[in-house]
């Protein structure tokens, strides 16, 4: 019997062993049913799981990309930053760089054409102002026609929009006209400096109502 005893004994505490060394589980996180959460547990939940995609804290996810035209923007207010302290290489690089950003960047070409005059690159800076103009008429031509369109759908504000858009246009084009007038009278192409001054002067230019009176009347 007591044979018995010490047996059972023996085994209890085995048992009671076996139990307290078993680590120890958390039971399964019950996922909550969306429908019986409320609108604050739902913002809750949603915003844990932006955080999850991001990799952790929302706070180090990466900031939006910028658009072409931002970064290329970037790149011409830098040159511009250059070209005002006299560096014409960094300054020359920088609106290079926003050109190859944007190719469409039409003040990237005038500021380049600048440099490349301060430089006597005279051909070189030509070819940028020729670029200018072509770029700078072609959008004006599609935003008046956008414009246009608009308003036929009575999109008017948007048409608004675009009219602005061509007004702008339509300064860059005067912008690079008056610059090409001027290099092509420095290149005793005085006709077609008179030429570009006076169509910089028709769209009302100011720098041009001085200059296209003193040098062509």
């Amino acid at each position: 019997m007591k044979h018995l005893f010490l047996l059972l004994f023996c085994l209890s505490s085995v048992i009671s062993f076996a139990q307290d060394s078993e680590p120890a589980t958390k039971p399964p996180v019950e996922q909550k049913d969306p429908s019986s959460m409320t609108k604050e547990e739902k913002v809750a939940a949603a915003k844990a799981k932006a955080r999850a995609a991001a990799g952790g804290d929302s706070a180090q996810a990466s900031a939006p990309e910028m658009t072409s035209y931002e970064e290329a923007a970037k790149s011409y207010d830098l040159a511009l930053g250059f070209k005002s302290q006299r560096k014409y290489d960094e300054a020359q690089a920088a609106f290079d760089k926003a050109i190859e950003i944007d190719p469409n960047f039409v003040e990237a070409y005038v500021g380049r054409g600048g440099i490349k005059f301060q430089k006597i690159e005279f051909p070189a800076a030509m070819e940028d102002y020729n670029r200018a103009v072509e770029i700078a008429e072609n959008l004006t031509e599609m935003h008046e026609y956008k414009a246009s369109i608009k308003n036929v759908l009575a999109d008017y504000e948007g048409s608004k929009i675009e009219g602005s858009k061509a007004d702008y246009m339509k300064t860059r084009v005067a912008e690079a006209l008056y610059h090409r007038g001027h290099l092509k009278r420095f290149m005793e192409d005085k006709g077609g400096g008179c030429t570009d001054l006076r169509r910089a002067l028709d769209l009302g230019y100011a720098r041009a109502k001085t200059d296209w009176p003193d040098l062509c009347q």
